[in-house]
């Protein structure tokens, strides 16, 4: 958890957590490699908790009306959750075996902002935040010009998901991935030790999944 002021006002920031097989949530302690996904490639995915086919569309109710939207940039997302009970976010995630908290949520943000800087990408915006389960029903919040990306239905609610977003140029639309490197995040980050020491990685684990390094 990390918080951060605002002309008087203080923000909080959640702890976050992301499952991973042991040898990348090492990899990112070490050398801080993180990937963000392109949000077409959940839009395929047959996976359950992997896969949305509504993924980024914003669906909205504005005077009345039901409204759906959706972004000509393509979106890269780094995908995360505020469950911080271990043994839950591994039987959801049943194709990993480590849960990797990072335990400075500003300072991980700003590590992202600076390597994304430095390598020069082609990236239009920057968005952060928890993912909001009301698309089903259609949001009647005030309009954002991010709300499809932190939009989903109920039946995902359970993920309790945050999100780092970055908004590519349309130059970039076919890549899959945008793959950074934070550098040593030891300091930030920490391997969670399960409560349960049986647990153990899923054997019919969706190759997909690997792929897509949600």
């Amino acid at each position: 958890m990390s918080t951060f002021f605002i002309n008087g006002i203080e923000f909080v920031l959640p702890g976050i957590f992301k499952a991973y097989p042991r040898e990348w949530a090492e990899q990112f302690l070490k050398k801080g490699t993180i990937y963000f996904t392109n949000l077409v490639i959940f839009q395929r995915d047959e996976d359950f908790e992997r896969g949305d086919p509504l993924e980024s569309t914003s669906v909205t109710i504005r005077q009345g009306v039901r409204c759906t939207a959706d972004y000509l940039n393509p979106i890269f997302v780094f995908c995360s959750t505020m469950e911080s009970d271990p043994n839950i976010v591994l039987s959801t995630w049943r194709d990993r075996d480590t849960v990797l908290q990072i335990t400075d949520t500003l300072s991980f943000i700003n590590r992202i902002k600076d390597a994304v800087v430095e390598r020069k990408i082609d990236i239009r915006g920057m968005q952060v935040g928890p993912v909001t389960y009301d698309k089903d029903a259609g949001s009647r919040r005030e309009y954002h010009w991010v709300e499809g990306i932190f939009q989903k239905s109920m039946c995902y609610t359970g993920q309790k998901e945050f999100r780092i977003a970055l908004v590519g140029d349309v130059r970039i639309k076919c890549e899959e991935h945008i793959v950074l490197t934070l550098g040593d995040c030891s300091d930030i980050a920490r391997i969670m030790e399960s409560p349960n020491p049986n647990h153990a990685m899923h054997p019919g684990g969706n190759s997909a999944a690997h792929h897509s390094r949600r």
